[in-house]
């Protein structure tokens, strides 16, 4: 996408904001600084002053405000003009990227290491930054990669367990996408993913060439990488037999059903392929739903001591259009409930507000104490919850609620893990 693709399309929905102030409550950036110049209609004022030309501001500045927005899209959500913010915000980002970090910087170095296609310059910036004594200095958290990478240079196929050989039932076939966290940091919730679909009849197959979704790119302004990466992995999954696509990261699954079919246009090289991707791609609670649809009976499984737990709903999971919950745990938080509901032993606490984890993508990165200080303020519910452990399904929140470092005692530390991974221990134990 050019500059001014958004705008040269007739999107000028700043002009419908009429500063209500809706959107303050539900602003993380806001509700920690109370500044206007970090709130949405603080943000889509300097957009339509750059449009017109009558910038008050220095460029920096402006800069500034725009890239500690994590676009958590929960000011779209409650905008009664339809003010489309996340893609004023991500056009102005664009128009905006020439004031890009210092190549030796954290989050250049971070993205860096998120293109390179053979994930080693991931893996061994993240054991550097682990080092107790580098993440002393830096003073900020980096986690530790835990095991082998998932995909290690090869194409995978997993059968389904228990397939129908009479082939009465037709053969549910789904392709994996991993993501770069969920693959490289965190490979056991990609191998937790995977058996979970296969114990419940889906056939899997994972395409070694699959890399970052894109989204920490497009939320820094290089569309140029953000379409370098989304065509390779529409390029992995294309013409393979398989009728789904699942992911198990909700930022993931927001940057390729929002954003890939928001910013490639017509114009751009393998647009009518993007799309097609786009609308494949599933989340694996959204999945779930499809299957139990589909006459599947998702197996139950059971802990081995009873287990009460928090779940962080990420910004970016969405429920199926049409979702109607049918159980506590489906009205407390979503499609994510049905799998709940699957775990005998497991028992979900109530979170009063289900602020804003503070992760961001770059956000955290480029921002590490504004992202802390609104981590802190989600630890205040997660606290009064009394919860046992944290279970959430996005890679970035994973990164910030593991973060607890100054905000609670060492001792006192709740661990944090995917919904899936419980998911599929209960189905072992």
């Amino acid at each position: 996408m050019q500059e001014n693709d958004f705008l040269n399309a007739g999107i000028k929905s700043y002009l419908n904001c009429v500063h209500c102030g809706k959107c303050l409550p539900v602003c993380p950036t806001y509700n920690v600084s109370l500044n206007e110049f970090y709130s949405p209609r603080g943000r889509v004022r300097l957009i339509l002053t750059d449009d017109t030309d009558v910038m008050p501001l220095k460029v920096s500045k402006v800069a500034e405000a725009m890239s500690t927005c994590l676009l958590c899209g929960r000011c779209v959500k409650v905008c009664p003009n339809d003010v489309r913010i996340e893609d004023l915000i991500i056009n102005e980002k664009i128009k905006l990227n020439k004031f890009r970090d210092n190549k030796f910087s954290v989050s250049a170095i971070t993205l860096k290491a998120l293109k390179n296609k053979r994930k080693i310059l991931l893996k061994s910036a993240l054991k550097i930054a682990s080092i107790p004594l580098v993440n002393q200095l830096s003073r900020r958290f980096a986690p530790n990669p835990q095991g082998k990478a998932f995909i290690s240079g090869r194409d995978y196929r997993f059968k389904a367990e228990g397939a129908d050989a009479s082939g009465k039932r037709e053969e549910i076939k789904a392709g994996y996408f991993s993501g770069c966290v969920f693959n490289g940091i965190y490979p056991q919730i990609s191998s937790d993913t995977v058996s979970s679909l296969i114990k419940n009849g889906v056939s899997v197959f994972v395409p070694a060439n699959q890399g970052c979704c894109g989204l920490p790119f497009i939320s820094s302004g290089d569309i140029k990488s953000f379409k370098d990466l989304a065509l390779n992995n529409v390029n992995a999954f294309k013409d393979k037999d398989i009728d789904y696509i699942i992911t198990s990261c909700a930022s993931c699954s927001y940057s390729i059903n929002s954003l890939y079919p928001s910013d490639f246009n017509e114009n751009d090289e393998g647009y009518s392929e993007v799309l097609n991707f786009s609308k494949k791609l599933l989340n694996i609670w959204s999945f779930f739903k499809i299957l139990e649809k589909r006459g599947v009976n998702i197996k139950t499984g059971k802990l081995k001591k009873d287990t009460d737990a928090v779940f962080h709903i990420p910004c970016h999971l969405s429920n199926l259009p049409g979702f109607k919950p049918s159980s506590y745990n489906e009205s407390l938080i979503g499609e994510a409930g049905l799998i709940a509901d699957k775990i005998n032993g497991l028992k979900l606490k109530p979170l009063k507000h289900n602020y804003c984890c503070g992760n961001g993508g770059m956000f955290n990165i480029r921002h590490y104490d504004f992202s802390k200080e609104i981590t802190r303020r989600k630890f205040e519910e997660i606290k009064e919850a009394s919860a046992q452990n944290i279970l959430t399904s996005c890679s970035g929140c994973m990164f910030s609620l593991s973060d607890q470092r100054g905000i609670l005692k060492e001792k006192d530390a709740i661990p944090v893990n995917h919904l899936i991974s419980f998911y599929a221990r209960s189905l072992k134990e």
